[in-house]
């Protein structure tokens, strides 16, 4: 069985080490105190009982976050005061003026010194708004630094329409997007400019966000991956704050018109398909205003506005030459499944380790048969020394049935069982399989197909959970739980994880190898799984030389099978794998996932916020693995 490391999260905490302990004891012992110091930690900031087994996200207590924005993890160099210069483009329309005064006041308390503030009157025909911006056009000529540029547009003409007027006058070497009743944060252009000091050729800036209250109450903070292509086209996750290159603004033609609603939506796509050069900074940046009748006070708010995202998600499936369609979630109004197609009749190998258990194996194998779509696959076993006379009756019921069963007679190692039965298939596509799990999703075979098909994808894993419906997998983030672990494992059946990442597509930097999926020429190309690796980590390393051989790793919710997790192999002997792996990465490369975000939590699967001091706590749990290979690896 592979590792399924972090099935649950570890908590750290520094304790003694000692050379003495065998490579077990050390891992009880690093589980144990991390638990320990992590209560501790937990006590400090939110005393009470422990925490549960599926707790609150990020997301979902404005109190905790509240609470917790004075203690947030901290960048490690200065802010710039002055650099490119930032022209903050706001469409104005009939605005509450109390509102649009609070927009304006955040972009002047900027500590960034080169910015101007374009702002376009869309026909509000209101002289409060005329009377408001002429004021403020004036008034800005003493301002110590910064400046303001108005258009007034004759008639209402929509909100891409007057984005595209302030556009017009802006003269910045970017154009960061804001609405009339938003706020940046007061080192929002700062930190962009920063970012795109670390990075000239930037093209396009992103930020974390939240939402405010008309009071201006935080809550709701989306803390966002890196660039996630896979993602976008799930929903826009790029959000606020947008910053843009101007030359490239002009290159894809603005914003449009036909697209008011999603007009940002659209925008995103055509940007991110013209240019790849984009940076995130993992900074709550952007306050987005929740008032009635708002997009963000009610996702049902603007049914247009979600007919326009669709729309804009279809024309890009046109651009880019897609043979695919645009399907809804069911979880909310603006997120999608963008089903590829196909192409052709591709051949899957798929690939099933066995020892004994026979029951467990010919159930997972007739499960198989659930996606009557994809046909052939062929199925090449890997039998690890089976004695029980019901397993040789099950392997000759199965070769007669065309099946191949090659042996593997040695000690049980994961990687070079898999290896084997790999360099002995025939298939394009090569589906790794544990014999405990059972298909339970109609096209759960060919869900995996449509994206491992895909040139730019090296992996695709399923979602899992166990027989209860609790997820067990829905994507591995390094770091969690020390090294790597599962994100959502015990989210509980009819909820959905943080920003429902467990159900949309979207890239990770690992899956589990219980079941995954790969192109035979990728794995090739690559030497297959580490041997060294043998009960634990094989799939994970694996999946990060795809990334780092510049192939994205995939999780889709539309494979979704049942895992009875290591049911027919225990997990003894997986402790030397984790200072193997340690070694051969590195402790840093665990520490920030560019898929996750440093702002959540690494000792809980729900993504909570990240707690203070967890840097000690994490390096406490990781000294307690390489204590596992330098004492008893």
């Amino acid at each position: 069985m592979p590792h399924d490391a972090g099935s649950g999260a570890l908590d750290s905490s520094p304790g003694p080490t000692g050379g003495t302990h065998s490579a077990e004891e050390l891992l009880r012992l690093a589980i144990e105190d991390a638990a320990r110091l992590r209560d501790a930690l937990d006590a400090q900031v939110a005393p009470g009982p422990t925490r549960p087994r599926w707790g609150i996200d990020a997301s979902a207590d404005p109190v905790a976050y509240r609470s917790w924005i004075p203690t947030r993890p901290t960048r490690g160099s200065p802010l710039p005061s002055a650099g490119p210069r930032i022209s903050v483009v706001v469409p104005v329309y009939r605005p509450e003026m109390r509102l649009l005064r609070r927009c304006v006041d955040s972009v002047r308390a900027q500590g960034y010194r080169d910015w101007e503030l374009c702002l376009c009157d869309d026909g509000s025909g209101d002289r409060r708004v005329t009377s408001y911006l002429r004021r403020l056009r004036r008034t800005s000529a003493f301002w110590r630094h910064g400046a303001v540029r108005v258009a007034v547009r004759s008639q209402n003409g929509g909100i891409a329409r007057a984005t595209n007027g302030a556009v017009e006058i802006a003269t910045g070497a970017y154009v960061a997007f804001v609405d009339q009743d938003d706020e940046l944060a007061p080192d929002a252009l700062a930190a962009v400019a920063h970012a795109i000091a670390g990075r000239p050729d930037a093209d396009i800036v992103y930020s974390d966000e939240d939402k405010i209250d008309v009071e201006g109450l935080p809550f709701e903070p989306h803390f966002k991956p890196d660039w996630a292509p896979d993602l976008l086209l799930s929903f826009p996750y790029l959000g606020h704050l947008l910053v843009v290159r101007r030359e490239l603004l002009a290159e894809v033609g603005g914003l449009r018109s036909e697209f008011d609603g999603s007009q940002d939506y659209d925008l995103m796509l055509r940007a991110t398909e013209a240019s790849g050069r984009i940076v995130h900074v993992p900074e709550v940046l952007y306050h987005w205003r929740a008032i009635p009748g708002s997009a963000a006070g009610d996702p049902a708010a603007k049914p247009w506005g979600h007919d326009a995202s669709r729309r804009a998600l279809e024309a890009a499936v046109v651009r880019r030459g897609l043979d695919a369609s645009v399907e809804d979630t069911g979880f909310a109004p603006g997120w999608y499944h963008l089903r590829r197609r196909v192409r052709g009749r591709p051949a899957v190998s798929i690939v099933i380790p066995f020892r004994d258990q026979a029951a467990m194996t010919a159930r997972c194998i007739a499960s198989l048969d659930l996606d009557p779509r994809h046909d052939p696959y062929e199925l090449v076993l890997v039998d690890n020394g089976s004695v029980e006379p019901e397993t040789v009756a099950l392997r000759r019921r199965l070769e007669a049935q065309g099946a191949r069963v090659l042996e593997h007679p040695a000690a049980f190692n994961w990687s070079a069982i898999n290896n084997l039965a790999a360099a002995q298939c025939d298939g394009e596509l090569l589906l790794f399989l544990n014999n405990d799990i059972e298909a339970t999703s109609p096209g759960w075979l060919n869900a995996l197909v449509e994206l491992a098909q895909e040139p730019e994808v090296g992996v695709v894993g399923s979602r899992l959970t166990f027989p209860d419906g609790t997820v067990q997998h829905a994507g591995i983030v390094l770091g969690l739980g020390g090294i790597a672990g599962h994100v959502l494992a015990g989210l509980p059946p009819g909820q959905h994880g943080y920003f429902a990442w467990d159900a949309v597509v979207r890239p990770y930097s690992a899956v589990t190898g219980a079941c995954m999926m790969s192109r035979r020429e990728v794995f090739e190309a690559l030497g297959g799984f580490d041997e060294t690796l043998d009960v634990a980590f094989g799939d994970v390393d694996y999946c990060m030389r795809v990334v780092d051989a510049g192939l994205r790793v995939l999780y889709t919710p539309h494979s979704t099978l049942v895992h009875h997790e290591s049911v027919s192999r225990g997990m003894s002997g997986w402790t030397g794998d984790v200072g193997r792996f340690l070694a051969k990465w590195g402790r840093e490369r665990f520490w920030a996932d560019p898929l996750y975000n440093p702002n959540l939590d690494l000792f809980a699967s729900w993504c909570p916020l990240r707690t203070p001091g967890e840097r000690s706590v994490w390096d406490a749990v990781v000294d307690r693995y390489a204590a596992v290979r330098d004492g008893a690896g």
